[in-house]
This record gives C-alpha cells, structure tokens and sequence, in this order.
C-alpha cells in the first residue's frame, strides 16, 4: 500500500481527503497538523465565531472521528520541518500562512486567536484595529457588535484598497461610520485603546519547500494541477502560487474558496483524474455588518470601471474592463444566477484580451 503524507492540517488538507475518497483513492493518508482542533474554516474566526454565536466545534471542516473513519493517521499539535522525514511515496504541502505581528498587537489566524480575542473584548471599552483589508474590516465590524468602540487605524485612502473598486470603499466607510467606528484612513499613529489588533497581512510557510529544494517565490510555485519543481510533490492553498490557465499567470490567494477548490481538485488528481486541474474564476467574499460582497476574477491590468447600482443601497455590480471586456468583477446583493451569468461573462473577457 502507498502513502500519501499531507505536511498542515487546515481546509485544503481536509477538502482533498474528503474529495481523493469520494473519487475512490484508496491509499493511506498521514496529515501532520501543528494547530491541535483539526481542520477547519477560516471565515467564522473573525464573525460568528468571533461575536460567540457559535462555538470552535461549528467551524470544523469534519469532525474529528472522521479522519480516522476515511483511513487518515491524523497527528495534531504536530510539525514536520522535512519532506526527508516522511516515509511517503506522495506529498502534499499545505502549509498555509502566519499573521504579521506589529509589536503586541493581538493577530487573529486561529480558532485560539479567535477565542482571546472574544474574551478581551468582553472586558473591553475600546479597540483598535490596523488595518483595512479583510481582517482589519471584519474585526472592526463584529468588535463593534459586540459594544466595544473602534478605531481603524488604516494606511491607505480608502478600506480593501487592493481591489481599486472605489464605488464599494466609500460605500464601506459610509457603513462602518453610521456604525460608530472611527475610521481614520491614511492614517499612521496608532492611538491606545483596552486591546489593539492587527490585520496587516500574512506570510505563507514556505520554509518546507525551500529546505526541499522546490521553487519559491511568493509562496511555492506549481502548476495548474499543483504540481512542484520536484516530482510527486504537491502544493496547494495560501503557501501555493499557482498557474491559472485562465489569466495566462502565477496567482497566489489567501482566500476560504480557494483553499477549498485547490484541495477537492487535488483529491481527484491524485485519484488518477488525468483531465482534473485548475479551471475556474476565482471568488472570494467578505461580509461586515451583515452585508456581504464578493470579487470574482483578477483585476489586475484593468483600465476602466463601470457601476451598475449602488453598493449603499447592497445592489451593485463593479466590472472591471480591459478595453470592453470584463476581466473582474465586484457584486453586492446578486442572486447566483446573475452571478454565473457575470462569471460566464469573465471568462470571455479574458480570453479575448488574453
């Protein structure tokens, strides 16, 4: 019998077992897991899990018993720092990333993060918050869900200011201002408050593959069917950047969907799928005060925008446009049929400016 050793424990670990046994692969799989709950979602740290509505078992991808159940030796609380000390004939990367510090800031990553955080907020007045992407905005909000006062303390001009989608930032400000936050965009000092957290970012666990001699650059560069430099070594989720047949380019995303599609899509690789590999538009989402929006596709190269609606009014369609076509998209508030149909519309635009 061969072996399949998967090297981190989180969605895309769990998402390719799930998918490699569905398509029968019948090998067995060890996955070394140096967080000790088990695989997990992302998203719930900095919302329900965050505000207590729900509890760190919510957030598990399967329960634990499961991994056991579908044939996997899983060993939580555990780290392999060598491709070299796994007796596999397969191996997987999916290491994830780690938070950026600032000082001692408080950064969110895991459920355990997550839990002090909620218990600092209970006893706190005001907070502060740095940064305006995704972490930074989905803190602010569920702290101030919570009763606590926020300062977001913010870099750049405007919130998600990586998307160049100005329609939705100030639509944002606009929100989190009728909210009670103190917004204070392009902005540097760092004001005192009961707890201060940071949201500036993460670095991917690339130190796996670069003692293994496989190619790194931001994060460990395979292709579109997540394959390495190095044969029958594999990388998947935020520590892969990987080719996207689509946009033609390496991409590298930190992002809940696509941790999911990179694993279920390497399961079926590895269950001997020759046609399976990376075919999608991406899609990514982020939800404050209850109000979801959602990127699909790349932006990057466009050179113009074009609104349909009002992201104050939660009904707004963003196109990003490279001459005519649409290459991205942003959307607030769109059923999944005008969403497939926009998704659709992405992957024509694209091949004809391609």
């Amino acid at each position: 019998m061969t072996m399949i050793g998967i090297v981190g424990g989180g969605l895309s670990a769990a998402k390719l077992v799930e998918s490699y046994r569905k398509a029968g692969g019948s090998d067995d799989i060890i996955m070394w897991s140096s967080d000790p709950h088990g695989p997990y979602h992302r998203p719930p740290l900095s919302k329900r899990l965050l505000r207590g509505e729900d509890g760190p078992e919510d957030a598990l991808v399967h329960p634990i018993p499961w991994y056991a159940e579908h044939g996997v030796d899983l060993r939580l609380g555990d780290t392999i720092p060598s491709l070299d000390q796994i007796a596999a004939d397969t191996f997987v990367i999916a290491t994830g990333a780690r938070p950026r510090h600032l000082g001692d800031a408080l950064v969110l990553r895991t459920i355990d993060n997550s839990l002090e955080l909620r218990r600092r907020a209970e006893n706190a007045r005001t907070a502060v918050v740095i940064g305006g992407g995704f972490i930074g905005c989905e803190v602010t909000a569920s702290l101030t869900q919570l009763g606590v006062h926020v300062t977001q303390v913010v870099r750049e001009p405007m919130v998600f200011a990586t998307l160049e989608a100005p329609p939705l930032s100030e639509a944002l400000h606009d929100n989190y201002r009728a909210h009670g936050v103190d917004l204070r965009l392009e902005a540097s000092e760092i004001p005192s408050g009961d707890m201060v957290v940071a949201g500036i970012g993460v670095d991917p666990n690339v130190e796996i593959g670069r003692e293994a001699g496989l190619e790194v650059r931001s994060g460990i560069v395979v292709n579109e069917r997540f394959e390495t430099s190095r044969p029958g070594v594999y990388a998947i989720g935020d520590v892969a950047e990987f080719y996207d047949p689509l946009y033609r380019r390496h991409r590298r995303i930190e992002h809940w969907s696509n941790a999911a599609y990179h694993g279920t899509t390497l399961g079926q690789i590895l269950a001997g799928d020759e046609e399976a590999g990376y075919d999608i538009v991406s899609a990514f989402f982020s939800e404050e005060f209850g109000r979801m929006f959602r990127l699909f596709g790349d932006s990057t190269g466009h050179d113009s925008l074009r609104l349909e609606g009002d992201f104050h009014e939660d009904d707004a369609v963003l196109r990003f446009l490279k001459g005519r076509s649409t290459i991205a998209a942003v959307v607030m508030g769109q059923d999944g049929e005008t969403e497939d149909a926009l998704k659709e519309e992405i992957r024509a635009g694209v091949a004809a400016v391609a």
